[in-house]
């Protein structure tokens, strides 16, 4: 892309409305407005639009550029179903909305959210396009279809019938009426060809009202009224061909684009037609434009000028740019002979010093006055004199006179109610100093005068050596260097500079003294103000304040923003608002900028109002000085080429917000665009270009920028950025919003741009689901794996721990038995019969093992009987007896620490208990009866029934299941008795005798099989 001009577009500044009538306004329409010209690749231009997004389309022979004030985008062809089509000769353009529609010289297109579309590429040669935005129609005007008409709604073109075949050039569109008029060689028509007019040279029409504005090649603007369908007689005339008429609804006036001087406007209230300017883009303008800020921007096929450029209305009005008397001496001199030194406003007459004369300019009728003593005068002078070079640097009021100071010549005094004019040149100075010259004043050189200002009895100069004072009659001189600027000190004496020193001097011009400034810092001091106990002064394009501080001056910078060149003016004015109340402004001048400062007690300006080129503020011209007229308000800038106005009563006009856009998203290398935009996941960078529609002076804006789920509040872009991009982005939905802030803290459109981002795989919500599951699963499967390794290891430990324990009881229960020779195995039947018929009495597996635990040690009390009872061959007695059933209270003592084995306890005290109640050692009955003594009971009966006794042999079979009958309800539970018998019957409770069994590893008490026995036997 090509260098481009950085741009502010304008500052739109209005006066009070009760200081300005209607034809006062339409007076300063043209002597406030600046050319700003816009730098295109290609010179040269046709067409102008702006669609409502605020981008500007220029239209030119080389294709189409759009323009968002500080780039360019150019488009030559697009793409469209796999054909290509060329966007050249582009003969106009207009919009609705944020749709642009181009025409060029063979098709119709369209182009929306970067979307170019054809319309039409059959209608002939093409010449002109008009659009309706009410009825929402396009209007062509074709060489050979005559008129075509494009309904915007249906997307659908027709050719009245009435038109076609003809050659139409023109066509203008009543949205009033929703109705055309068309012009062919012959005239000028309606819709339904009725002839308006027979002029064959017609360039433009424009309707506004009721009235149809027809435009003649040769200058002539006529008026057909569109109710009563006649030609009025009134017309307006200007020495130019018309190429474009735009009526500007704001400043009520009718532009008229020339094809050599430029642009005229005409008030149609008025009926005032005046030229705008001297414009650089004056030749061939054929179309005009007026943007939402309210800039007028005109197109010129002109090759040779930039082909586009805007105007645009501020705060400074340049006095003399269509004053016939400077123009045309801007005509005949250099351009460093227009250069303004310096002003003075007395009364309505402002006094303009410059290289080239003196100038009195009338701000009632804004015009140079053609009557000129001052210069009647020197002219006579210079010619008498011999003098071939001279000019005029400074000019002051003193004793109701005006005072010129001039370079060659000396001091010029004028009186303006006299009108005479009187020259103190060096011989006047030489014969008129009662010999007050110092430090060895040299005569000749007095003449070479430059600056000046009046004091209460005396007028101050400064010359090329130094500084002299006039009283009204007599010369005082000093001899200095090169005084540059005068000004009073806040006690009534001279302060003045040179390039090097601030200097004070005394009444009587003998003695001067130097004011410190900085020395540390190299430049010149070329202006200087005193505020209060401060003095400000400027080296080069620094500005530095100075404070006597007891005997030492303290020296401090104030920093200014954006600063070019030498600060040239530096003054401090009084105002008044309109209520009445004062208040204080600084005025700083650069050689090319101007800054309006509220306050200087800072180190650093940050609020202030800024002008420059892009005002159309010419160069400052340097040593010299602008004026204040404090009665108006307004303050007089020099410059290169001409004066500047400035008011202070003004204010800036704020009601149209700046407005902004988001011209493409970038991912990555690749451009995007539109309100939504899908993003592939394997993006990394996201960009959002910005386009700013307009540079305000002063400060700028401030773009605000979030997005939300990234943000958590509105960030500020930096200065200057107009790319906000973000990184490494997780998938997912986004939303993008950006505004600006402008320097009034007025805010812009809103801007929303929503992402879609694609998700990895591992970003899905699914995935983590899976993965959740995957990992809850994991950890269940573990912990179930280590509830099994731990409750594997828990069981062989239980089980290692159980058959020790078993084996510990059966170890016991054989020493219990072996302790009684006549029931040796007797505790480990009963432990298995008891677990037999716990077993099918449907107990749980723990409560089985208990019981058998139990039954192993339900005779644990026989340890403590005496042997000789234990083993006594013939029946006991009475008191043996009772010593013999002692055993089961006593096993219950000997039991009384174990609380492993539930109801252990209860299996050896009360196993000799009866269910009717007739057994020992409580004589319980029935329920009564703990169940695991009632069990062991059937169990130890069932043994001592089958076992060989030495009083008895074993029962058979038969008989015990009699027993068992017999007793069942007496001594035996007979729930458990019919269990016991039924168990018998069916071969699965029988006797067994200790040396047949044997404890297996499952922790129960096993028979042997026969084979097994016998093997032992042997």
């Amino acid at each position: 892309m090509k260098k481009r001009i950085h741009l502010l577009l304008f500052i739109v500044l209005i006066g009070l409305a009760s200081f300005f009538s209607y034809d006062a306004y339409a007076d300063s329409v043209s002597s406030d407005k600046s050319e700003i010209l816009v730098d295109l690749e290609v010179s040269g231009a046709e067409a102008l639009c702006q669609t409502d997004d605020g981008f500007i389309w220029i239209g030119q022979y080389s294709g189409l550029t759009r323009y968002d004030s500080k780039e360019f985008q150019v488009y030559k062809s697009f793409e469209e179903d796999g054909k290509n089509y060329e966007i050249i000769n582009v003969r106009d353009l207009a919009s609705i909305d944020n749709t642009l529609y181009i025409l060029t010289y063979t098709s119709l297109y369209s182009y929306s959210n970067n979307h170019f579309h054809v319309i039409s590429t059959e209608l002939g040669s093409l010449y002109d396009l008009e659009i309706d935005k009410v009825n929402k129609k396009l209007y062509v005007a074709s060489e050979t279809k005559g008129v075509a008409i494009y309904d915007i709604e249906s997307d659908t073109v027709t050719t009245p019938e009435a038109q076609l075949g003809m050659s139409v050039i023109r066509i203008d569109a009543d949205k009033n009426r929703d109705t055309y008029y068309y012009q062919t060689s012959a005239g000028l028509y309606d819709s339904l060809n009725n002839q308006i007019c027979n002029f064959e040279n017609v360039m433009d029409t424009y309707i506004y009202e009721d009235i149809l504005y027809i435009a003649r090649a040769d200058g002539e603007i006529c008026q057909y009224d569109l109710v009563n369908h006649v030609m009025l007689t009134e017309s307006f005339k200007i020495d130019d061909q018309i190429n474009k008429l735009l009526y500007d609804s704001n400043e009520k006036l009718l532009y008229i684009a020339c094809e050599a001087d430029g642009i005229y406007y005409l008030n149609l209230n008025t009926k005032e037609m005046k030229l705008i300017g001297d414009l650089e883009n004056k030749k061939q303008i054929i179309d005009l434009m007026i943007d939402y800020e309210g800039n007028l921007w005109l197109a010129s096929h002109y090759i040779g000028t930039s082909g586009v450029s805007y105007i645009t209305k501020n705060a400074l009005v340049e006095l003399f740019y269509d004053d016939p008397i400077w123009q045309n001496l801007a005509s005949t001199l250099q351009k460093n002979e227009r250069n303004v030194y310096a002003v003075e406003k007395i009364d309505d007459i402002l006094y303009v010093c410059s290289t080239s004369g003196v100038f009195f300019y009338d701000t009632k009728t804004n015009k140079i006055l053609d009557s000129n003593p001052v210069m009647d005068k020197v002219k006579e002078y210079v010619e008498a004199n011999g003098i071939t070079y001279f000019d005029f640097r400074d000019v002051e009021e003193f004793n109701n006179k005006i005072y010129f100071a001039s370079y060659y010549i000396g001091l010029i005094e004028y009186d303006p109610i006299t009108k005479n004019v009187k020259i103190y040149d060096v011989d006047y100075i030489d014969n008129h100093n009662g010999g007050n010259l110092y430090n060895g004043v040299v005569i000749s050189q007095l003449n070479m005068m430059r600056c000046l200002r009046s004091f209460d009895n005396y007028l101050a100069i400064g010359y090329n050596k130094g500084i002299a004072k006039f009283d009204g009659e007599n010369f005082s001189a000093h001899y200095i260097g090169n005084v540059l600027y005068i000004n009073k000190a806040n006690d009534g004496s001279i302060l003045f500079n040179t390039t090097k020193n601030i200097f004070t001097i005394t009444e009587d011009f003998k003695e001067y003294s130097i004011i410190p400034t900085m020395t540390e810092v190299e430049g010149n001091r070329l202006k200087f103000l005193v505020d209060g106990d401060y003095i400000y002064y400027n080296l080069n394009d620094r500005l530095f304040r100075t404070k006597k501080e007891g005997s030492e001056y303290i020296h401090e910078e104030i920093e200014i923003p954006y600063v070019k060149g030498s600060i040239v003016e530096l003054s401090k004015v009084r105002l008044q608002d309109r209520y009445g109340n004062e208040y204080y402004k600084y005025v700083i001048g650069s050689q090319t900028q101007v800054y309006i400062v509220d306050s200087l007690d800072t180190n650093k300006i940050t609020d202030y109002e800024f002008y420059d080129k892009t005002n159309g503020l010419q160069p400052i011209i340097a040593n010299t000085s602008g004026y204040f007229d404090e009665a108006s308000q307004k303050y007089y800038f020099q410059t290169a080429a001409g004066v500047f106005e400035y008011s202070f009563i003004q204010t800036q006009d704020v009601s149209i917000p700046i407005r902004m856009a988001v011209n493409s998203v970038e991912l990555d290398d690749k451009s995007y665009y539109g309100n939504e935009i899908h993003v592939d996941k394997n993006t990394y960078r996201i960009s959002f270009n910005l386009s700013v529609f307009g540079f305000r002076p002063n400060k700028g804006y401030t773009i605000y920028y979030k997005l939300e789920g990234v943000d958590n509040d509105y960030n500020i872009a930096k200065e200057d950025s107009l790319s906000i991009f973000y990184t490494n982005l997780n998938g997912g939905s986004y939303d993008f919003s950006v505004y600006v802030v402008d320097e009034f803290g007025q805010t812009s459109n809103l801007v929303h741009i929503h992402l879609v981002k694609d998700k990895f795989v591992y970003e899905q919500a699914w995935f983590w689901v899976i993965i959740a599951v995957i990992a809850v699963a994991l950890i269940v499967a573990l912990n179930i794996l280590l509830i099994k390794l731990k409750t594997r290891n828990s069981i062989r430990r239980q089980l290692q721990l159980k058959n020790i324990t078993l084996e510990a009881i059966q170890a016991i229960a054989r020493t219990i038995d072996a302790k009684d020779e006549y029931t040796n195995g007797h505790s480990i039947r009963v432990g298995y019969y008891s677990k037999i018929i716990a077993e099918h009495l449907h107990l749980s597996n723990d409560e089985v093992d208990n019981i058998y635990y139990i039954a192993l040690l339900h005779d644990i009390g026989k340890i403590a009987i005496p042997d000789s009872i234990l083993n006594k061959p013939g029946r006991l007695t009475d008191e043996e007896f009772a010593i013999m059933k002692s055993h089961t209270v006593r096993g219950a003592k000997i039991l009384n620490g174990i609380s492993t084995i539930p109801q252990i306890i209860e299996g050896a005290k009360s196993h000799h208990e009866k269910y009717d109640g007739s057994g020992y050692p409580e004589g319980l009955r029935g329920e009564f009866i703990p169940y695991v003594a009632r069990i062991i009971c059937c169990a130890d009966c069932f043994d001592a029934m089958a076992s060989k006794r030495v009083y008895k042999e074993p029962f058979a079979l038969e008989k015990i299941i009699g027993e068992f009958e017999r007793c069942s309800g007496t001594q035996f539970d007979p729930q458990i008795a019919k269990v016991v018998v039924d168990l018998i019957k069916s071969g699965k409770l029988k006797p067994y005798t200790a040396e047949n069994t044997y404890l297996g590893s499952d922790g129960k008490t096993h028979r042997m099989k026969k084979e097994e026995v016998e093997a032992k036997e042997e």
